[in-house]
């Protein structure tokens, strides 16, 4: 596989495993290629097993979350929401109305303790409401304020630029592709952190897989 060809070859160097790192030796052999003549679109990347081709893939998923998050880090300070965790929850809110905070925890795929921390940032700014809920006296269901649709408003044009340095160089038809099949993969990851998100990676492979 390719992974376990980079991982020798950094042990070699002395180097430390990393995605970056990964990426790198597959962008170096990928250049091999390109002198060959092949382009780095589809049929190139079909001359790869699918076992190095999942790899890549999940480095490179990997990858697009650290740029997105460096582009927001910079950003997202100067607007009255500052971060993209913020962002997610009220543009949830603003949609919903009105959720459990365990629900709106796990719609963002948190864990119970980083989404009541996310709530927490979000109160006190005053961008949502808490109340018990009515018909669970356990619960607390949080809402959006008028300050928090505020917010989302003041902070679009700087999300709707993240979004559009996230993926401006694709196509149209690209990005149709794109969105189509992040859906699909949502849908699956959704299914699993809803169902048996304490299983470990084993187990879900053995299940799902």
């Amino acid at each position: 596989m390719q992974y376990e060809a980079y991982q020798a070859e950094i042990k070699t160097d002395m180097q430390e495993d990393s995605l970056a790192g990964f990426l790198l030796f597959m962008n170096k052999r990928l250049g091999k290629l390109g002198d060959n003549g092949l382009d780095f679109g589809r049929s190139s990347w079909s001359n790869f097993n699918r076992q190095t081709l999942i790899e890549i893939a999940g480095a490179y998923v990997g990858m697009m979350g650290r740029y997105i998050d460096h582009y927001a880090k910079k950003s997202m300070p100067k607007t009255p929401i500052t971060s993209l965790e913020e962002f997610t929850y009220l543009i949830v809110l603003l949609q919903e109305k009105s959720m459990t905070k365990t629900e709106l925890i796990h719609r963002n795929a948190h864990q119970i303790t980083t989404g009541t921390e996310i709530i927490k940032r979000l109160f006190t700014k005053g961008y949502v409401d808490q109340e018990q809920d009515p018909n669970d006296k356990r619960s607390i269901r949080v809402s959006l304020t008028d300050a928090g649709k505020g917010a989302l408003y003041a902070s679009s044009e700087m999300t709707k630029s993240l979004s559009t340095l996230a993926t401006g160089i694709l196509s149209d038809d690209e990005l149709l592709f794109l969105v189509s099949t992040l859906r699909k993969l949502d849908d699956f990851h959704k299914k699993i952190f809803q169902e048996s998100r304490q299983l470990d990676t084993q187990e879900l492979v053995a299940k799902y897989l």
